[in-house]
């Protein structure tokens, strides 16, 4: 009705249909601009990164059903206008509507380009605090990197060196969170390759005297297998995991319960349980534990699992080690009196001979089943054949083979020549002429 009215006014028919358009396309961009704004602060209180995407949706599903909304109903209310007043415009409805046709398309060029501006800045913005966070966590792992190379080298450390350095784990520890712990996990699963892949094997020995030891021994790729164990300790540290001597230790005991809570440590696709038997020493003992060649996966699973129950990103505090405290290790034997010299079993007896004549492949299993070394019971009861030249036939059975002889290897070279040669010849102290 102005517009109808000014036209009177300035006695110019024309005016009408241009001044209707202007109006109407003023109006358009307010609302685009107050419907941009309202989609901006939703997706924050959202907690939503502003990305391409969020800036495309916004054009696609917000913008542009609103202008073209707005351009179909200009053409109805004009034409419903005249109908009812009578009042004609000059220039004619279809010279009207391509003029609005023009100016719609006009807008819609403009809000597409203050979109493409925003996103361009967003971008730019992204990119540089994730180059910032890369920077961090790389230098986190430099730091825990030193750490560890630092705490090998050092025998005695000073206790100022050495909370020194546990802050700056810590420190390590607070920069990744459990998503990227587990993607980082992820990655190194994807990229190890049999039979570089990264493996773990857990070893808990009963000894004759009563006490009990356990280990973790971590195998495979150097390369995988140091990123990897910078990827425990930072999560073991997250864990508020105390000291051990290896920084992975903590970490992997977590994997561990998490396993038999779940009843993956009986899934053979992932874990299978190992027994034997050592001696050291003089003194015999029964080994158990358990052994996986997807160790990085698990841990991976673990990060998912920790996620799902609201674990604190945040850095626990880091506890003394048991043998800072004072008391006694469970990972050595229990002190008292020696325990009497025994004879070494016959199965430790033959695999170390074989070890020392240096055998490999068939010639290693020959040897054993010349000797007629038992295999374990646990991999019969899952389908092993009979014999160490039968199972070493198949791919499976032959990674089990090689991972018990470099077990029982660690075991040999952690030895003297004199303890080697007892136990070789089977006797505990006095040497005997071999079976």
């Amino acid at each position: 009705n102005a517009v109808f009215a000014e036209g009177r006014k300035r006695g110019n028919a024309g005016y009408r249909g241009s001044a209707l358009v202007e109006m109407e396309i003023a109006d358009a961009d307010k609302r685009a601009e107050w419907a941009y704004r309202t989609c901006c602060e939703v997706w924050n209180i959202q907690g939503g990164v502003p990305c391409r995407f969020f800036f495309r949706a916004v054009f696609d599903w917000c913008l542009q059903p609103m202008f073209a909304t707005r351009e179909s109903c200009f053409k109805h209310e004009l034409e419903l206008h005249q109908g009812r007043t009578g009042q004609r415009i000059p220039q004619g409805r279809s010279a009207i509507g391509g003029l609005m046709k023009r100016e719609m398309d006009r807008l819609r060029a403009k809000w597409n380009t203050t979109l493409e501006i925003a996103t361009r800045d967003a971008e730019s913005q992204d990119r540089v605090r994730l180059e910032r966070e890369r920077e961090q966590k790389q230098q986190a792992i430099s730091d825990l990197r030193q750490r560890n190379m630092s705490e090998q080298m050092i025998v005695q450390p000073h206790p100022p060196a050495r909370v020194s350095e546990a802050v700056r784990g810590d420190s390590a520890a607070s920069v990744f969170t459990w998503k990227e712990l587990e993607s980082r996990f992820g990655e190194i699963e994807e990229r190890a390759k049999p039979p570089q892949n990264v493996h773990a094997d857990f070893i808990q020995t009963g000894w004759d005297s009563g006490s009990v030891s356990q280990e973790w021994i971590v195998s495979g790729d150097p390369v995988l297998r140091n990123e990897f164990e910078c990827l425990c300790a930072i999560a073991a540290r997250k864990l508020g995991c105390a000291v051990f001597k290896n920084p992975h230790d903590g970490w992997l005991d977590h994997v561990r319960d998490w396993l038999q809570q779940t009843g993956l440590d009986k899934d053979r696709r992932y874990v299978w349980l190992s027994t034997g038997s050592v001696t050291v020493n003089g003194e015999s003992g029964a080994t158990s534990g358990i052994s996986s060649e997807k160790i990085a996966e698990l841990s991976a699973r673990y990060c998912t699992y920790l996620i799902a129950q609201n674990v604190p990103e945040s850095t626990a505090p880091v506890s003394k080690p048991p043998e800072a405290a004072g008391g006694k290790s469970a990972m050595s034997p229990r002190s008292g009196k020696p325990a009497k010299a025994k004879r070494p079993k016959r199965r430790d007896t033959v695999i170390f001979g074989a070890i020392q004549a240096g055998l490999k492949g068939l010639k290693y299993c020959a040897l054993l089943d010349q000797r007629k070394a038992q295999l374990p019971s646990a991999w019969t009861d899952e389908g092993c054949p009979d014999t160490y030249a039968e199972a070493n036939r198949s791919p499976k059975w032959r990674k089990r083979i090689q991972d018990e002889k470099s077990r029982y290897r660690r075991v040999y070279e952690k030895l003297s020549a004199q303890e080697q040669e007892a136990i070789i010849q089977g006797v505990s102290g006095t040497r005997r002429t071999r079976d």
